[in-house]
């Protein structure tokens, strides 16, 4: 990747959509400390020399207060909004919806031969579902990024 794609990718990408989340709760320290991850863990987030695994995106969700589409992918609601986890009110199940997004995370595993342990799988299929409901579509881009991210 040239200097100056990465360049990009850390003014628009989710290294910035992270540090206008981060801003509001108290920077990198106090995110840190909140979510049980080092300030160099963060830090590297934020260069954009790594990105946080799918437990680390629900613990950041929570605690800035912003959406996780958002987060991974710019998508929906800008942050300091209720997390897409943690509604008013939950929508009914979309079992239709839950079986193509379960559908399409085992099918990313097995291209990749990705084993997830009980906990990350279930955490993995919260965040895809949560994503496809908010959006009304299963995009294979983002079960890809999160199953490598769950990885």
């Amino acid at each position: 990747m040239t200097l100056q794609r990465i360049q990009t990718r850390r003014a628009s990408g989710f290294p910035a959509r992270l540090k206008q989340a981060l801003d509001p709760v108290g920077g990198i320290a106090a995110t840190a400390s909140a979510i049980g991850r080092s300030e160099g863990a963060v830090r590297k987030w934020l260069r954009g020399q790594s990105e946080p695994g799918v437990t680390d995106l629900r613990a950041l969700s929570e605690f800035t207060q912003t959406r996780i589409d958002w987060l991974v992918a710019g998508r929906g609601s800008a942050p300091n909004q209720p997390a897409a986890h943690d509604p008013p009110a939950r929508a009914p199940l979309d079992s239709a919806l839950l079986e193509r997004v379960l559908g399409a995370i085992e099918q990313r595993l097995r291209e990749t031969s990705t084993t997830l342990s009980v906990a990350k799988h279930a955490m993995l299929s919260a965040a895809c579902y949560d994503l496809a409901h908010e959006s009304g579509t299963v995009d294979p881009n983002t079960i890809a990024r999160l199953v490598r991210l769950a990885g």
